[in-house]
Parts: C-alpha cells; sequence; structure tokens
C-alpha cells in the first residue's frame, strides 16, 4: 500500500480544520468537496477556493440525482473552475432515492457530452467493498467495470475511491474482483483518521456501513478508535495477494491535522518494520 500519496474530504463545516492542517499536507494533495443536503452550490464553490488557495486539489464530488438539470451541471462544471476546480472530479450517484432532475444514475451523466465539453482529464469512481446500500448491498464490480470502460473511451483517466469499509478480508476480495475483470485503475481505500467511537459509529450507521468487527481492526483509547491495524492487515493482505496501485483516502472526522500526523506515524511504523523485515 502507497502511504506518500493520499487524499483527503472535506465540506463547508470542516473547511477552516483542513486549512489550518495544510502546512502539513502536501502540495496539491486531492481533496475531495462532498455535496451535502444542507449545503448549496455556493457553499461548495466556497470550499473549492479555499482548498485552492490553500494550495491543495479541490476534487468536487458531483452527485448524479441532485443535479437538476443538464445545464445545473455545465453551470456549475463553469463556476466551479472558475472557483479552482481544474480538470479533476469525483462522480456518485448521490443519497437521494428520487432524481431531482433528469439523471437517476452516473451512468446517465457520463453518457452527456460533460466529460470532453469540459476537458475532464481524470474522474473518480465511488467503490464500495462491501456492497452498495443503494442497490440492495449487491456488488459494485461489474458496474465499476462499465464506467472505467466509458470514460477511457473518452480519453479519461480514472481512480476508484471508496467508501468507509472495515473488513480487510472484504477489501481485499474486492480489489481483487476488480483486477479480475481488468480494472486496473488505482484505488484507494476509505479509512478514517482517529475519531470519537460514537461519532465513528453515526457515519458509518448514515454511510450503510457495519460496524461489527470493528473491535477486530482498531483499538479504542480513551474512546478514540484508531485503524492503525486495518490499515497494516490490508498492507498485508496486499502484499500476499501481490495487489497493486492501492493507496489511502482519509476521513479525517476526528480533524484533519490529527489524521495527516496519525497516517505519517503509520509511515514511520510501517518503514521501520519493512527495514527490520
Amino acid at each position: 500500500m502507497d502511504l506518500d500519496f493520499f487524499s483527503l474530504e472535506a465540506t463547508g463545516k470542516t473547511i477552516a480544520d483542513l486549512t489550518s492542517a495544510a502546512p502539513l499536507i502536501p502540495a496539491k494533495t486531492p481533496v475531495n468537496v462532498a455535496w451535502l443536503n444542507d449545503e448549496d452550490d455556493y457553499d461548495r464553490l466556497r470550499t473549492v477556493r479555499q482548498i485552492d488557495d490553500a494550495g491543495l486539489l479541490p476534487v468536487p464530488i458531483f452527485a448524479a440525482r441532485r443535479l437538476q438539470s443538464k445545464k445545473h451541471l455545465f453551470d456549475l462544471t463553469e463556476k466551479l473552475r472558475f472557483a479552482g476546480a481544474q480538470g479533476q472530479v469525483m462522480v456518485v450517484g448521490g443519497d437521494p432515492s428520487i432524481a431531482s432532475g433528469s439523471f437517476n444514475s452516473t451512468m446517465d451523466l457520463l453518457r452527456t457530452e460533460w466529460i470532453e465539453k469540459y476537458a475532464i482529464k481524470r474522474v473518480t469512481l465511488p467503490g464500495f467493498p462491501e456492497g452498495n446500500a443503494a442497490i440492495g448491498y449487491r456488488s459494485d464490480v461489474a458496474l465499476l467495470g462499465e464506467k472505467v470502460k466509458l470514460l477511457e473511451s473518452c480519453g479519461c483517466s480514472v481512480s476508484i475511491t471508496t467508501q468507509l469499509a472495515f473488513d480487510p478480508n472484504r477489501i481485499l476480495n474486492w480489489i481483487s474482483q476488480l483486477r479480475n475483470v481488468g480494472v486496473g485503475q488505482p484505488i484507494q481505500i476509505g479509512i478514517p483518521g482517529p475519531t470519537k467511537r460514537d461519532l465513528l459509529l453515526r457515519f458509518a450507521r448514515s454511510f450503510g456501513v457495519s460496524a461489527r468487527g470493528l473491535n477486530n481492526v482498531s483499538d479504542t483509547v480513551d474512546g478514540i478508535v484508531d485503524f492503525s491495524r486495518l490499515v497494516c492487515l490490508i498492507e498485508q493482505g496486499l502484499q500476499r495477494r501481490n495487489l497493486a496501485d492501492v493507496a489511502v483516502h482519509l476521513y479525517p472526522f476526528g480533524g484533519a491535522k490529527v489524521t495527516v500526523e496519525w497516517l505519517n506515524a503509520v509511515k514511520t511504523r510501517h518503514t521501520s518494520r519493512k527495514m527490520l523485515a
């Protein structure tokens, strides 16, 4: 697992925390800008601008079912580009079960001329190692393969960033399945930084992710959950199965500074183990 490269997540509510931690974060680190129920387009534009001003790379998330129309998609893209989002986006279906406009799914959005019109160079797709709640927890492997082929036909590079997942065996099996169907693009596994246990459980419930095996892959000290063990288990599994192009996407629920410092500590321990091996 590549621990030298990572991406982060931000919202209008957390952007001040993220920018205060920017001196600890490598320049042009990708930061996904979430699309929340209680934030409008202008909130997201301000967030993108602040990420760009901090020397990081804003990656706005376009939620298909939240878009009101193709015009909304195009107008929003123009505004986000002006705010500092250049050439890289993430595309998701979105939480609402009923679409606000004509896009019912990610594929509906990707089949427009949007990619070519705005010369989008890189698209990040969401991955669900433990199944996607929006499709009844069925596997998303086949659909991801279709999306990757469609984007590559547009001359667009692709990466995959996962939702929270706490079961290392399911994560590794999911990566193996993607590689077996020819999806060789970079994958970033979504892992929380140190987080208060009750807050972590609340996020897991909202994402539709089971936390049953949490104690097997983490340690809790003074109510703070640490996922160093999960990172180690995934790394060991990747080596055994010879799976490449895997990094991490950090969910900084407990704060960006704490999360980045935690990853640096994990990386230091990881490097020390390799030197002693």
